[in-house]
């Protein structure tokens, strides 16, 4: 069964043209798969085949893209012959009494347009569509490992479970017992009390607290979610994981309330705790 972590982070530089591209891609919980990308190329072209590369790799998150570039040098641009164009310009117009103005956003439109050209180039966006699909597969990787964190922890704590189970299953039968023991015994003090209606009044009064199938259901989750864990090559394990929780927090909602030993209430609470934390966990993985 291949588990995935929904969050992680993924980074991959290349050099192009004197000009060195970072790709980012950042990943974060989400119920449905949402990709946003931030683009200094403002590509559209680009930005689609992100999204359709990404979706061959994660099903689930937010998955957040940033692409920045950033120049090696200077030489990008031959300034000599902008120097040349600006002088002759300046020249003419000096003639009519004219000013010649250029802001520095204009010197720095010059390096924009030439990024805006090399992002049409063929070969860029081959090494562009490979780097990404590096990341994808590094951040799917890292995903997988965290996953399978997540999954040995979550087992771990369904085995505490399943001990706080085993002890309520003990505790109880003990309980049980020694409480029928006394209640028969109080009864028997009353006179005029036949056998009869003090075995009645006790199995009346025994139903009432009786917890057996409780944990009856109870076994029965952990066993069809250690199941799940272990066996299932379904995709949104998380999800179902969550849903066998809540069954489970039912099943201790009712033992607590149920029990009349301290004991075994504090068990529950120690049930219920688990459960949150593996919800938590079951919350990050697909």
């Amino acid at each position: 069964m291949i588990t995935k972590s929904m969050t992680g982070f993924s980074e991959q530089n290349f050099i192009f043209k004197n000009i060195k591209y970072s790709i980012q891609i950042k990943s974060e919980n989400s119920r449905n798969l949402e990709i946003s990308i931030s683009d200094e190329l403002n590509d559209y072209y680009l930005n689609d085949y992100l999204k359709k590369e990404i979706s061959k790799f994660f099903s689930r998150g937010k998955i957040r893209i940033f692409i920045s570039t950033d120049y090696l040098n200077n030489n990008l641009i031959n300034f000599k012959e902008v120097d040349n164009i600006i002088n002759q310009y300046s020249k003419i117009l000096s003639k009519k009494d004219i000013v010649l103005n250029i802001s520095l956003t204009e010197i720095n439109n010059l390096f924009e347009r030439y990024k805006a050209k090399l992002s049409k180039n063929k070969s860029f966006r081959l090494m562009m569509k490979k780097n990404v699909k590096k990341c994808c597969m590094n951040l799917a990787e890292k995903q997988i490992k965290e996953g399978n964190r997540t999954i040995n922890l979550i087992s771990k704590k369904l085995l505490n479970i399943k001990k706080l189970k085993n002890n309520f299953h003990t505790r109880f039968k003990k309980y049980s017992r020694s409480l029928e023991s006394k209640y028969i015994s109080e009864l028997k003090k009353l006179d005029g009390l036949e056998p009869i209606i003090i075995k009645k009044e006790v199995s009346s009064y025994l139903d009432k607290i009786d917890i057996e199938e409780e944990i009856t259901r109870l076994d029965s989750h952990i066993k069809m979610l250690d199941s799940i864990i272990k066996k299932s090559k379904k995709n949104e394990i998380g999800m179902t994981i969550d849903f066998y929780m809540q069954e489970i927090n039912r099943e201790a909602n009712t033992l607590s309330s149920k029990s009349k030993d301290p004991l075994l209430s504090n068990n529950a609470i120690s049930i219920k705790g688990l459960v949150n934390q593996i919800r938590e966990l079951s919350a990050n993985i697909t």
